[in-house]
């Protein structure tokens, strides 16, 4: 719940620029749902006996829809990933749109082990983001993969040695990131999002529209004068 209510809160903060999606838990990002209470729910095999259940999936379907819809994190996110990521968890950081991850990061998708399929966004994902063999073998065999198998498979944009090492890169890129102009940034993650399922034609015509408004905002004026000053810009923010 606090998750869900985070991303509407970044939306309406101007000063976040970028969003670092981290766990305060050493040696696990996030280990997914806990299935022992999801299962017998969602296959109906009961309903919610207590209130506690009765959260657990409202969250699940909070934090799911939350990743899943482009609409409503309009900023970048970096998913910054140390120790187990399971599942959910596995499933929250392939709705990120950069991924950076320690050497002690393992993924799994074992949901097919326990003769269930995942329905948190997997099975759209990661063909989109991996070739659609590694994808598969990803969902298919349940296995353990470490960080440096994904990050050659293209998944994750860095691999740091430790957790401390994991912060500094994640803040490093944000950084970068938050320096440029926010409606510019704003625009690529949105361009990135909408087009992606796009004919050429379609995306290109979209990508227009996104795009012209942002050449004629404040944040491009002071860009451009930035640039002829050779100073810093310091950008508004507004069109």
């Amino acid at each position: 719940m606090d998750l869900h209510n985070t991303w509407k809160d970044v939306n309406l903060d101007e000063k976040v620029r970028v969003v670092i999606l981290y766990s305060c838990i050493p040696d696990i990002f996030c280990a997914g749902m806990d299935l022992k209470t999801a299962v017998p729910v969602l296959t109906k095999a009961r309903v919610p006996e207590s209130d506690a259940e009765r959260w657990l999936i409202q969250v699940g379907q909070q934090v799911g829809e939350a990743m899943l819809k482009p609409n409503i994190v309009k900023k970048p996110v970096i998913a910054s990933v140390n120790g187990f990521c399971l599942t959910g968890g596995f499933e929250m950081i392939m709705g990120a749109d950069l991924r950076i991850a320690s050497e002690n990061a393992v993924f799994q998708m074992r949901e097919a082990s326990l003769g269930i399929m995942p329905i948190g966004g997997g099975n759209v994902y990661l063909p989109r983001i991996l070739s659609p063999c590694r994808a598969l073998e990803i969902l298919l065999t349940s296995g353990n993969f470490r960080a440096r198998t994904l990050y050659e498979w293209g998944f994750l944009n860095h691999v740091v040695q430790s957790q401390d090492d994991l912060m500094k890169k994640a803040t490093e890129v944000a950084d970068k990131i938050a320096g440029n102009g926010p409606l510019a940034v704003q625009g690529i993650i949105r361009c990135f999002r909408e087009t992606r399922d796009m004919s050429y034609a379609d995306a290109f015509r979209r990508e227009m529209e996104i795009g012209v408004p942002i050449f004629g905002s404040e944040d491009a004026r002071e860009g451009i004068r930035a640039q002829k000053e050779k100073r810093k810009p310091n950008f508004p923010g507004k069109y």
